[in-house]
């Protein structure tokens, strides 16, 4: 299945730009939803159905994706060339999700928040 709102989410964060307004959004703690919505990509998030797993994430898997957000952008800084931190792997968004951290995969320098069904 190929979702479109990790796409969408990686071409916004290759903007350094953006980059800093997203690890901004982490650090002051805003939820995965409101930041989906800053950046204008409710569509895609709604297109690929996951709505409802973004919002039923535990507070220890949104961990794992704030660090790795955070560890890749002090990487790279505000460099071209970073790596999208997410590695979304959902085929059946009514099976729920489990949220790893997963090493850094090739030509990545941090780890990534690996996002599969159960």
């Amino acid at each position: 299945m190929s979702m479109q709102l990790p796409q969408a989410a990686a071409r916004a964060w290759s903007d350094p730009a953006v980059r800093r307004r997203i690890v901004d959004m982490h650090d002051r703690g805003d939820s995965l939803l409101d930041m989906v919505a800053a950046l204008d990509l409710d569509e895609a998030l709604d297109r690929d159905g996951l709505r409802d797993i973004v919002a039923n994430l535990s507070d220890a898997e949104v961990q794992v994706i704030r660090d790795a957000f955070r560890a890749e952008a002090q990487q790279v800084g505000d460099n071209p060339g970073a790596s999208f931190p997410i590695d979304c792997r959902v085929d059946d968004t009514t099976a729920g999700v489990r949220v790893s951290a997963a090493p850094a995969g090739r030509g990545a320098t941090a780890p990534v928040a690996r996002i599969e069904n159960r």
